[in-house]
């Protein structure tokens, strides 16, 4: 049998070896003006749009015919259509009124102070969960009466630690703790976690600090704005190239 179907394959691919190569024919040179020839796969590419036009032309006359009169859409209101064709009107908007505005920036004002204050909320639970580690140069200034103290001022003695944490600024334990239980010291790869969630906890503290700016400095805009709306005198008193800064004139209140 192995036999046999090595036979009927030699003999398959003998006879394709044989076969002519045949070409798609193209356009006939009097032809020409009319384009390319249309082949077999473009026609089916032709033939598969003219039907879906199709159906869904008769899929929008059976809607058409089937057609409440007596249906309504808001959207209607805005729309109509020009030589058969649905065109929806553009919104110009609504003219407002000054105090109107006036109330619109002030809810502006209000919820971008909104913002900040979010934002201060979560810098200050922040800040109190670093405690600043690491921060700074971490001095720490001790007060002696006289010379001769300060000469002979012990700080492992003064701290009541051990003389390898006095450089530590945070996390600093006692004698007392350290006899009464021990402590394992970090391993190297915790150390260098910590220190790397210390860095990226700091880039954040930075980065909320730059937004509570920005959104201090968005009020101030916004406030000024919302203040010139308003009525009563008022002359620029900031340099050019500085922040507008206005003063109004002083108005007895009844």
């Amino acid at each position: 049998r192995q036999c046999d179907l090595e036979m009927a394959t030699a003999f398959k691919k003998s006879l394709k070896a044989g076969r002519k190569t045949h070409r798609e024919r193209s356009q006939p040179e009097k032809r020409a003006h009319l384009g390319l020839l249309e082949k077999g796969k473009d026609w089916k590419k032709r033939r598969d749009d003219f039907h879906s036009k199709e159906r869904r032309i008769k899929l929008l006359t059976e809607k058409a015919r089937n057609r409440n009169p007596d249906e309504f859409y808001y959207s209607m209101v805005s729309s109509k259509t020009k030589d058969g064709v649905h065109v929806k009107e553009q919104d110009t908007g609504k003219s407002h009124t000054a105090d109107e505005l006036k109330l619109m920036a002030t809810q502006d004002v209000a919820y971008v102070t909104h913002r900040r204050s979010q934002e201060l909320k979560k810098l200050d639970k922040l800040q109190s969960e670093l405690h600043f580690m690491g921060a700074g140069d971490g001095a720490h200034t001790v007060f002696v009466d006289t010379a001769e103290d300060a000469k002979a001022f012990d700080p492992a003695a003064y701290f009541e630690t051990p003389e390898e944490l006095l450089e530590r600024s945070y996390n600093r334990p006692r004698n007392s703790t350290l006899a009464a239980k021990a402590i394992d010291a970090p391993t190297a790869g915790m150390v260098k976690r910590m220190a790397r969630h210390r860095e990226l906890t700091y880039d954040e503290l930075a980065q909320r600090v730059k937004r509570v700016d920005q959104l201090q400095s968005t009020v101030d805009t916004m406030q000024l704005k919302k203040n010139l709306m308003g009525k009563g005198p008022r002359r620029k008193i900031s340099k050019e190239g500085e922040p507008p800064v206005y003063k109004w004139k002083k108005e007895r209140k009844k």
